[in-house]
């Protein structure tokens, strides 16, 4: 298992094959899936098993676990990898747990992500987008260094377009 990031309380991590049944009760959360693409258990477990193959890849980018460094327990899931709607951005996402809602834990991993992303993977832009009702979604990017510019059409629709680059020094 390869650590990607760790901060004060989270560790971002690869899934291993053990894992699959957390990511098929996060998927299976209706209340999770509010704002983004909905899946099938059989869609879940083929994104699963997917994501243990791209691991192999090396690339840096992925979809890993977030973890409670205190207790391990299962957080959610993030991405950092190429957007299925737009091949040449690398897309940042997650997913958390209801429990874990207005503690900080998704600017803390959003701004891990950026740090990982900018810093360690080399990458010089990331982006992100959100549903339009997700206010929440929106001010953890904002947080984050994000900077909304204009919408995307992705996930099937026109969602409002986030973006953080690298600077540059002069």
């Amino acid at each position: 298992m390869n650590i990607i990031a760790q901060t004060s309380r989270l560790l971002i991590r690869e899934f291993t094959a053990e894992d699959e049944q957390l990511l098929l009760d996060l998927d299976a959360d209706a209340r999770l899936t509010r704002y983004v693409k909905k899946r099938t258990e059989q869609e879940s477990k083929k994104v699963f098993k997917d994501t243990l193959r791209d691991y192999e890849k090396r690339s840096g980018l992925g979809r890993w676990g977030i973890f409670n460094l205190a207790d391990n327990d299962f957080i959610g899931v993030c991405i950092l990898n190429y957007s299925e709607y737009d091949s040449t951005r690398i897309e940042l996402g997650y997913r958390l747990h209801l429990k874990y809602w207005g503690a900080g834990i998704a600017t803390e991993l959003a701004k891990a992500l950026v740090f990982y992303g900018l810093n360690d993977a080399g990458l010089k832009e990331i982006c992100a987008v959100t549903h339009p009702d997700n206010a929440a979604s929106q001010k953890v990017l904002a947080k984050a260094g994000f900077i909304q510019h204009g919408r995307a059409f992705w996930y099937g629709e026109s969602l409002p377009f986030f973006k953080v680059s690298k600077v540059v020094p002069a």
